[in-house]
């Protein structure tokens, strides 16, 4: 099928790396010429920066506390990390006293982590979605940006006008027009409501507040850790020459943009329970008897009922996919960060590099403040995918109940044995049509790996693995420290 059918949904390695680029060139300067130089069209190139947020100048566009928060905080702290990271790979160590260049690479790593991220929402994006970004408003505008943020817009659906009506349109019609599919006007109408009731019960949850309290401490803990150490060897915190001044602020700034990849940690939890929910209430419409005031129940016994609310897990399922993909991939970037910190680990203890203990106390406080948040989010993943082993135990016990009852019941009419047996063969085709599309084919999943009870003990032992051979480097290598926390390397 082709890429531009709104029932596909394909990751875009173009339009990923297209972003890459511009979100990793210093705003302003480097992302305008290469938006121009992309686009080919200046008209284009200006569109892209007011809709991406690469040099937000006009009203049209953006909000104007939007413009003004670009240009005092996130233009200035892009500008810092990268100064920052250029005089500390390429200036004179004797006149950086106290800088390890490393420990600004990590602190960069936070940023670049952000901006992997931005890049995969993009990657994501519909070929007509990515396209209007280069249009001037309104066909691209502030609002619709922000209904695609995780953040934002999916953290609260609801809230946005249009949003859930567009993402149950597209999952109508990924699931073949699932919502459209009972031939009789009443049965669509009760599966329209149903879906309607379904996801305003589980997407008008609101994520926990503990959320923004946790980030906090995650951020400041990674922060304080290389201040600590700083303060401890007697290492400038601030400095006073400007190159100093500039890569402390920056590796500062640079930790503090990890505020964003451990939001999104959250929210990827705060997802996979929404959907959770929503399984659970899906479940839940099945019943053995429909109550008079309960129009958006089921009868299992009913061929109908079944094909129907089969037709709604199925679209319930596939409900915002497109955000689906985006939260497992996220939860991977995140985990994989914490893997890269042990490597970098590794890599310093195992070749001997120079180094200070600020840096090794960057990279075990991300490591730990991850698998925390990274395994939360796994828990939660996990968590979601179990309902549909939960969903076939029902289904299973539906037809031993069946089987049963045409075994020791009275002797029936050739029509009630009929409606027997299409009952249960129904019940069959619905059990393994789940363990296909929902354990086989489509999984939750993350790293590449089906969410399962193994997950968190395979991802939490690389990591401890790892930290234990840097530890077993630490023993063997002979490194030690003097009195300003620098390694001292022999052999």
């Amino acid at each position: 099928m082709d890429r531009k059918s709104p029932a596909v949904i394909l990751f875009s390695w173009k339009q990923f790396w297209i972003s890459l680029l511009y979100e990793n060139l210093p705003p302003v300067i480097g992302s305008p010429l290469a938006a121009l130089a992309v686009e080919r069209s200046p008209s284009k190139a200006w569109n892209i920066c007011q809709n991406r947020n690469l040099m937000v100048l006009s009203t049209r566009y953006n909000p104007a506390y939007f413009i003004v928060f670009s240009w005092l905080v996130v233009y200035p702290g892009s500008w810092l990390i990268t100064a920052g990271l250029v005089i500390s790979l390429f200036f004179d160590s004797q006149i950086l006293w106290g800088i390890d260049p490393l420990q600004v690479v990590c602190a960069y790593a936070f940023l670049f982590c952000r901006r992997l991220i931005i890049a995969v929402k993009y990657g994501y994006f519909s070929s007509e979605e990515f396209n209007l970004l280069s249009e001037p408003a309104p066909d691209w505008d502030f609002e619709k940006g922000s209904s695609k943020l995780i953040a934002v817009g999916w953290s609260s659906p609801l809230e946005h006008p249009g949003l859930v009506e567009i993402e149950l349109a597209q999952a109508n019609v990924q699931t073949d027009g699932g919502l459209d599919q009972p031939p009789s006007t009443e049965r669509r109408s009760r599966l329209n409501r149903a879906a309607r009731a379904v996801i305003e019960a589980a997407y008008g949850m609101k994520a926990p507040s503990w959320y923004n309290a946790l980030i906090a401490v995650s951020v400041l803990t990674i922060l304080f850790s290389l201040v600590f150490s700083k303060f401890y060897f007697d290492q400038p915190i601030i400095g006073e020459q400007l190159q100093i001044l500039i890569a402390n602020l920056a590796s500062y700034a640079g930790i503090l943009a990890g505020m964003g990849i451990m939001g999104f940690g959250l929210l990827c939890a705060f997802d996979f329970e929404r959907r959770r929910v929503a399984s659970e209430v899906v479940s839940r419409m099945l019943v053995s008897v429909r109550k008079v005031d309960s129009p958006h129940e089921f009868v299992r016994n009913s061929p109908e009922d079944l094909r129907d609310w089969l037709s709604l897990r199925r679209v319930i399922r596939s409900f915002g996919d497109r955000y689906r993909l985006r939260v497992q991939a996220y939860t991977s970037i995140l985990l994989c960060f914490a893997i890269l910190c042990v490597a970098l680990l590794n890599f310093l203890v195992w070749t001997k590099t120079s180094h200070h203990l600020s840096t090794i106390s960057i990279l075990l406080t991300t490591t730990f403040v991850i698998a925390f948040i990274g395994s939360f989010a796994m828990r939660c993943a996990i968590q979601l995918q179990q309902q549909s082993y939960i969903a076939r135990s029902e289904l299973l016990t539906y037809m031993l109940e069946a089987e049963i009852e045409v075994d020791s019941g009275p002797a029936a009419t050739a029509s009630s044995d009929l409606s027997n047996g299409k009952t249960r063969m129904m019940l069959k085709l619905i059990d393994e049509y789940i363990d296909f599309s929902e354990i086989v084919h489509k999984p939750i999943t993350v790293l590449g790996y089906r969410a399962d009870g193994a997950l968190i003990a395979s991802v939490l032992g690389l990591l401890v693995t790892g930290l234990l051979l840097a530890v077993q480097g630490f023993a063997e290598s002979g490194i030690a420290y003097d009195h300003s926390g620098w390694a001292i390397i022999t052999g």
